[in-house]
């Protein structure tokens, strides 16, 4: 079987967990035998040799081509990686809007008018939380039968994490971490520096700001509290990640959503204890074994935190997280999707 694999350009800059899981799921249906061909914008698509085309997110990155491949009558794979905190209803009356309003004007498109668009062109869709594929079926008012859920995998090389390391390098350890695109406001960063002020524990934050306005707010935040050590992003295969996590005592992700936070798996193997956003379906993936935060509210990310500094540290979640969601079941998941579109 061969597979045409199709990601956002933006990948290439942000690493983070898109990229990872492109990434992750390619080696793992190469492993049982998939070939797979990373596809760019300068590639010939319709390339008849292809059983199927895998396309990573739902948006303005993805829905030319995707619109491209319904034309050649392609297979079309879709996994969304998308999620709103806004209600199915809420998207439905917005989208009815639009429609009656492009019937008015060419060219008004929503973020969602275009996600539920590619969502439709799909003939599989394969989101990575029962939350995401609800939204997305509901919203978009779309088949639940072209709707399995695939989860995010882990790489359970982060089993092993030590925490000399990095605790040689920096002098820390048990301090709540972050680790992601600090930039990014749905990431939520600047609610974790500030949930962290009354409460006397070190935050360690590793990920790259830019020039916006959001990241010089949350640098200037974190300038006031001493507590605080802001990182630059450390490389996904490094040694020194890995042993972040392990040295942290709380591994926080308090976003606005999460499907469910690859970072957030990877620290749980290594044996943090994980506060998360409520929001995207993490749930599904660390069950009771986690501090589930409103990301909204700054005191509700603080009081998580502190549960999650007071209570031990056990192998429960990092026992649960390596038997359900290793790549290897990742892939035989995906590929098993593919043969019930490839007859």
């Amino acid at each position: 079987m061969k597979i045409g694999f199709i990601a956002p350009q933006s990948i290439s800059v942000v690493n983070g967990g898109v990229r990872t899981q492109a990434l992750m799921t390619a080696q793992s249906l190469v492993e049982l035998g998939v070939e797979v061909v990373f596809i760019s914008p300068w590639d010939d698509i319709s390339d008849n040799e292809f059983d199927l085309f895998h396309v990573f997110t739902a948006g303005y990155e993805t829905i030319g081509i995707v619109s491209r491949l319904r034309e050649l009558h392609k297979k079309i794979v879709v996994s969304p990686v998308m999620f709103s905190n806004r209600g199915f209803k809420t998207i439905q009356r917005a989208l009815t809007i639009e429609e009656k309003l492009s019937s008015l004007s060419k060219g008004i498109r929503s973020e969602f008018g275009i996600k539920k668009e590619v969502c439709n062109l799909a003939d599989r869709i394969l989101p990575n939380t029962s939350d995401e594929a609800e939204l997305i079926s509901k919203a978009f008012e779309i088949d639940s039968s072209k709707i399995n859920v695939v989860p995010n995998g882990v790489e359970l090389r982060f089993l092993s994490s030590k925490p000399e390391l990095f605790i040689e390098k920096t002098g820390l350890k048990d301090f709540v971490l972050f680790a992601g695109q600090a930039s990014a406001p749905r990431k939520n960063v600047l609610s974790l520096i500030n949930a962290v002020q009354e409460l006397e524990v070190d935050l360690v934050i590793i990920g790259d700001f830019d020039n916006t306005g959001y990241s010089k707010v949350c640098i200037e935040h974190a300038s006031k509290n001493k507590n605080v050590y802001l990182f630059d992003s450390i490389s996904h295969d490094s040694e020194l990640l890995s042993s972040a996590y392990a040295a942290c005592k709380v591994f926080a992700l308090p976003s606005q959503f999460e499907t469910p936070g690859i970072a957030a798996m990877e620290a749980a193997l290594a044996g943090a204890n994980i506060v998360i956003t409520q929001d995207g379906g993490t749930k599904d993936y660390f069950n009771e074994n986690a501090e589930y935060v409103a990301h909204n509210s700054v005191e509700s990310i603080k009081e998580g935190i502190k549960k999650g500094l007071e209570k031990p540290q056990t192998k429960e979640l990092s026992k649960h997280i390596s038997e359900n969601y290793s790549w290897d079941k990742v892939g035989k998941l995906t590929l098993s999707n593919y043969q019930e579109l490839v007859v």
